[in-house]
């Protein structure tokens, strides 16, 4: 493709320097960079500028002069914008082709998204997926570095789905990739609000520009959409769901645990074993069986269910779609062992999420409720003495200890989470290792044992370094020893 073709209908400032007949690729990343790349100069990226031109970039764009030792300088206005236009045009708009459905919310993106891929395989459609704990497609399964990834990332991505068949995708969009522009480029079919709990306000500063943040998807990229037939699926037990609803001709649609909306639970039992659902869909009753334990993925369940019929889909498949799924990586995984003790890995890492965890697992223990987790360094720090309450108020024992400290002081943040503690049933032990197995040796019959945090993850990063650490497989190794 032309540089002229990819410029066209931007907001262009000025070019100057040797204009290349054809262009290869674009990124803001140099270690992407081949030759004959646009390589795009972001806030972040732009020190990297001039290892992108050493590796053969033929084109750098930027918002701010750079310079005159260039190929090729492009000054635009809005490169974020930009970035993520060019790219969909560049890969020749695969999302066009594609039914996009995005998905928003602090919790339950991830879970709502495998539900909706086992409704599309239960009703024999190729899917692709964008998430948390992986990117796939057609037996492709790509670790991602980010529940978003970047604008350039996405449509090639998208162009790979297309190529191979796809032509559902079901993507878990961030309120980070929302405000830095990733989704720029894509026409989304449908959006899907979850919920919003304090979450990233390290980032966005205050819960209205978190939710503004949000609100982007539905209000900006939704509307804008190409797409003929759009809709919005929200939750309305959530009181922040009134400030997404969507202006026609989009067509807004709304699930909730408490009656009165397209979809909603007329019963939920939930058991160890799973849920037991009695759902309303668009007033037709469908009764579901769940392997998913919790009360509060019936509403994810629901969210599921009300995308199903929107896509078309015959209610027993919607049925067969949701009872399929055993389980998400990391989500209420239950860790099989022989010591007569519930153990679950689980995600938790926000206020709403932990309590809503402890809640539910307060419901099923029969024994003791031990918990443990740590707070995430360089990240919101005002949500650490919240969830040491919430764990204080409904574990009967907790052990404080380190998740993924970063650059922060590990005994600071465990301090910060104590504060928040009322009485002493608690323990500090700040290596996450040994408090695991700290948990597992004070575990006995009819407990149950949530280690909460991590989930899926398979690493922790102290200081600047990236260490192996899979909560799943140190509980194992504990039990192993315990055995």
């Amino acid at each position: 493709m032309t540089l002229a073709e990819l410029l066209a209908d931007m907001p262009l400032v000025s070019v100057r320097g040797h204009v290349p007949e054809t262009v290869t690729g674009i990124t803001k990343d140099s270690r992407e960079v081949r030759e004959g790349f646009i390589f795009f100069a972001t806030e972040a990226s732009k020190p990297y500028v001039h290892e992108a031109v050493r590796k053969g970039a033929g084109v750098i764009v930027s918002d701010a002069e750079l310079g005159d030792d260039f190929p090729c300088f492009v000054l635009i206005r809005e490169p974020r914008m930009v970035l993520g236009r060019m790219a969909a045009r560049f890969f020749g708009y695969p999302s066009r082709g594609m039914h996009v459905t995005g998905i928003t919310g602090t919790n339950g993106k991830t879970t709502t998204s495998y539900l909706i891929e086992s409704i599309l395989r239960a009703a024999n459609k190729a899917v692709g997926v964008l998430g948390t704990i992986s990117y796939r497609y057609d037996g492709t399964v790509l670790k991602g570095q980010t529940t978003t990834p970047e604008s350039t990332e996405i449509q090639r991505l998208f162009s790979r789905m297309q190529q191979e068949g796809v032509r559902s995708v079901v993507m878990e969009v961030s309120s980070h990739a929302l405000d830095q522009g990733r989704v720029e480029g894509i026409d989304f079919d449908g959006a899907i609000f979850t919920n919003l709990t304090h979450d990233h306000l390290d980032y966005h500063l205050d819960f209205e520009h978190y939710k503004e943040a949000k609100k982007r998807l539905f209000h900006h990229y939704l509307s804008t959409s190409s797409k003929e037939k759009k809709y919005a699926i929200l939750n309305r037990d959530d009181p922040s769901a009134r400030d997404f609803i969507c202006k026609s001709p989009i067509a807004n649609f709304t699930y909730s645990l408490r009656g009165d909306a397209h979809a909603f639970a007329t019963a939920v039992q939930e058991e160890t074993s799973g849920l037991t659902l009695a759902v309303s869909l668009m007033g037709r009753e469908l009764i579901v069986r769940s392997p998913l334990i919790a009360a509060f993925n019936a509403a994810n369940i629901l969210a599921a269910a009300l995308f199903g019929h929107v896509a078309g889909i015959p209610y027993d498949l919607i049925r067969k779609g949701l009872e399929a799924l055993k389980g998400v990586p990391g989500r209420l995984e239950r860790i099989d062992n022989g010591r007569g003790i519930s153990i679950f890995v689980d995600y938790a890492h926000t206020p709403d999420a932990l309590r809503k965890t402890l809640e539910t697992l307060k419901r099923l223990c029969t024994g003791r409720l031990i918990v443990l987790f740590g707070c995430g360094g360089d990240r919101d720090k005002t949500k650490r003495p919240l969830m040491g309450r919430i764990a204080s108020d409904l574990a009967d024992f907790t052990i404080i200890t380190s998740d993924n400290p970063r650059s922060e002081d590990p005994l600071r943040i465990i301090e910060e989470i104590r504060q928040g503690f009322v009485g002493n049933a608690y323990r500090i032990v700040e290596n996450r290792r040994e408090a695991i197995g700290e948990a597992i040796r004070m575990a006995t019959v009819n407990d149950v044992l949530l280690v909460a945090g991590k989930g899926h993850e398979d690493y922790q990063v102290i200081g600047t370094e990236v260490h192996h650490f899979s909560d799943r497989e140190v509980i194992e190794e504990w039990l192993h020893v315990a055995a």
